[in-house]
């Protein structure tokens, strides 16, 4: 099978398989708060997990980012935007900083250069 004829049948199969569960699932999701970190906490990063909080009832647990100054000022900026007003954890290396539960997320920002 060509990587073209995967990608085909294994769309249709997936928007099938989420069109049947779309309404459970969006209604099921909605009722969680789901823990957020975010990886790359500059300007996207930032402004992305800024409005995930405003839409979606997420508790941001963790923050990275390699520039100290630009991890402390989005932890200040997220504490003060998401309900529990607590300041996420904030690391600048991944190692060991994102270790969330079931129902968590992790956002990764990278903007420019080459990944390999």
């Amino acid at each position: 099978m060509k990587r073209r004829e995967f990608l085909q049948a294994s769309g249709v199969g997936l928007a099938a398989m989420a069109l049947t569960r779309v309404s459970g699932l969006a209604a099921e999701l909605a009722d969680q708060k789901k823990r957020v970190g975010l990886i790359g906490s500059g300007w996207y990063g930032k402004i992305d997990l800024l409005r995930l909080i405003q839409v979606a009832p997420v508790d941001v647990v963790s923050l990275c980012d390699v520039d100290r100054r630009t991890l402390a000022e989005a932890a200040d900026i997220v504490a003060s935007r998401q309900l529990s007003k607590k300041k996420p954890r904030s690391s600048p290396n991944t190692r060991g900083s994102i270790s969330l539960t079931s129902g968590s997320a992790v956002g990764v920002t990278f903007i420019g250069g080459s990944v390999p």
